[in-house]
This record gives C-alpha cells, sequence and structure tokens, in this order.
C-alpha cells in the first residue's frame, strides 16, 4: 500500500515552524532561559502580557490618562526578585550575571546605568529600534538582601520609567532617571 501526503499538506509541515510561535519580540529577554534564580525560591515573580496590561491600561484611563497611555504602549512586564540573604549572598550569581550582560549586549542592548559599590550592583540596559525605546532591562543587586530581574517590553517613554516603578510598585525602576535628551 502507498502512503499518499497531499502536497498542500506537505508544504504546510513545511511552514508550521515558521507559525509555531510569535516572532520574538525586540524588546523582550528570555528571563527564563537565564536560570538566574531558582524558579522554586523567588520570592516575587510577576509575569503582565497583553490582554493584562491592556485591561489595566483601559481601566485607568479616565482617572490617569498618562498612566493609561504608557500601559497601552507596553508588551510585558516580567519581573524576578530572589532572595540573596537566605541563600548565601551574591557572590554564587556573579558568573550567571556575567552571562546576562554579555547576552544583552550581544543582542544589541545598550547599557545606560552600571553601578557597582559595596557589594550592591545595579546594571540598566536599553534596547531601541527605530529611534524609539521599544524594551528595558534592569538588573539590581542589593548584596544582603534580594536581587531583581526586570524586563518591560514595549514602547517606553524614557520620562515614564520613574512612574512606571511608583504605580507598579517595583522599587528598582522608581531610581531610574532619564538621560538627558532620551526622547519619547
Amino acid at each position: 500500500m502507498r502512503l499518499f501526503i497531499p502536497s498542500s499538506f506537505f508544504l504546510l509541515f513545511l511552514a508550521l515552524p515558521a507559525w509555531a510561535g510569535k516572532p520574538a519580540d525586540p524588546g523582550a529577554v528570555p528571563l527564563d532561559e537565564f536560570d538566574l534564580f531558582p524558579r522554586d525560591k523567588l520570592s516575587v515573580e510577576i509575569n503582565l502580557e497583553g490582554p493584562i496590561l491592556r485591561m489595566i491600561a483601559t481601566a485607568t484611563s479616565k482617572e490617569d490618562p498618562g498612566f493609561a497611555k504608557l500601559m497601552a504602549g507596553l508588551k510585558a512586564i516580567r519581573v524576578q526578585v530572589f532572595p540573596i540573604k537566605e541563600e548565601g549572598g551574591a557572590a554564587p550569581l556573579g558568573p550567571k550575571i556575567e552571562h546576562v550582560l554579555r547576552w544583552l549586549e550581544g543582542h544589541g542592548w545598550h547599557s545606560i546605568v552600571r553601578v557597582r559599590e559595596k557589594g550592591d550592583q545595579s546594571y540598566i540596559y536599553l534596547k531601541e529600534e527605530d529611534g524609539q525605546i521599544v524594551g528595558l532591562t534592569i538588573l539590581a543587586i542589593d548584596a544582603e538582601d534580594e536581587a531583581a530581574l526586570i524586563n518591560i517590553v514595549g514602547r517606553i517613554d524614557p520620562a515614564e520609567i520613574g512612574r512606571l516603578g511608583r504605580d507598579l510598585h517595583i522599587p528598582q525602576l522608581q531610581k531610574v532617571q532619564p538621560r538627558t535628551g532620551d526622547k519619547p
């Protein structure tokens, strides 16, 4: 018996890998692939995407149009916070942090802040495309308390980054000051 596979099925089969997933957004960072923090030990994990962000934008549009506009331009907000003091300090994270920083730089992200003082470290990276900020990634380590990895995907107005941190209660974002000359 001869197995007959229609040519249209064969073409569909070849095209499946292209349809299997959406193309990666240029501002997205593969947090899970970094394996920076053990998932079962995260003290905070936030994963907000599309419909939830649109719902927040709609719900706040009358009382706070500026915040609603900011949220409407975002595609995802991901936050992971890891308690360091319970896990023996930040030293074991060193090579993993370097791996994340090399990955960011190798994928077109630009460092705008690097702070290393008294055991604490902060790294802030931006991803730009066609003159617009399309991603923000923050890696903040308080050597005696916790480490946080934050990735915000979508159109970001630099002047609104601190507000986003305040309104979403993400303290690491509240400390970010836009560079002079940044344009939305």
